[in-house]
């Protein structure tokens, strides 16, 4: 199959699906585009793909699933017959069915799925005190992801025909409990640069005089608090902070990345 470039799709509020993806396109090694769907201004624009472009879509897991934000721009990107590598990214604890969710998810618009990687990815609520995949992708998982790309490139020249590609998950998928929690700000170290709110995926952070939050609509993702200059922002949400705890406890072993080819 004759490829002429490859599409580089993701949703990465902390950077580790966009990392990883890079990782595989260096492998690849054919000119590539980069369709990043993580700040809101994504959801205005209109994206399509055929037959001569190799897709890498990728996302992160939360709770063993693919993020609803992420789940809605994937679901309005717009494929005919497009060969497609699934990736998802998560924190040290499991991917679950997420991968049978993207899977799902960009079949019904025209992806076709030939291969898939589950990675790990430092996960959100990774702290000094409560270590959970701190730094990863780090440098065996960017070596890992390079040759995953190598292997890609050699499949998709020998592949005349797109079949239908098997991915782990369970149908129905798990079910993700919905909760209203953001991070805080704290109003003595935070220097109201903007960077909250420049990064946050959904736009549920302003600031002006002051940092506010629309709970209802923060994913969780922690980007906020990852991007913040000051750490002026962080958790203090009881159920997050017990969460993290079992986190960097019970799943402290370090996981390997996936590859189904």
């Amino acid at each position: 199959m004759k490829i002429k470039r490859v599409k580089l799709i993701y949703y990465s509020p902390t950077g580790t699906s966009e990392k990883t993806v890079k990782a595989i396109q260096q492998g690849i090694g054919i000119d590539y585009d980069i369709v990043d769907l993580t700040l809101p201004s994504s959801e205005s624009k209109n994206y399509t793909f055929d037959s001569s472009d190799l897709a890498v879509i990728a996302a992160p897991v939360y709770s063993g699933r693919i993020p609803t934000v992420a789940v809605k721009r994937i679901s309005k990107l717009k494929a005919s017959n497009t060969p497609t590598v699934l990736i998802v990214v998560y924190g040290n604890r499991e991917f679950e069915d997420a991968l049978l969710e993207l899977k799902n998810i960009t079949k019904a618009n025209g992806f076709r799925a030939f291969a898939a990687g589950a990675f790990i990815g430092e996960h959100s609520f990774d702290t000094p005190k409560t270590p959970i995949a701190t730094g990863r992708p780090d440098t065996e998982d960017i070596k890992k992801a390079k040759e995953f790309g190598e292997k890609l490139k050699e499949k998709i020249e020998k592949i005349e025909k797109l079949d239908d590609f098997s991915v782990p998950g369970n149908y129905p998928y798990r079910e993700v409990k919905s909760s209203t929690r953001s991070p805080v700000t704290n109003p003595d170290t935070c220097i109201l640069c903007g960077m909250c709110a420049r990064v946050c995926p959904t736009g549920c952070v302003t600031v002006s005089d002051a940092v506010e939050t629309d709970s209802s609509n923060c994913t969780a993702c922690t980007a906020c608090v990852k991007n913040c200059p000051t750490g002026a922002r962080h958790w203090d949400n009881e159920g997050v902070l017990k969460a993290a705890i079992w986190l960097s406890t019970d799943y402290a072993k370090r996981k390997e990345p996936e590859i189904f080819l």
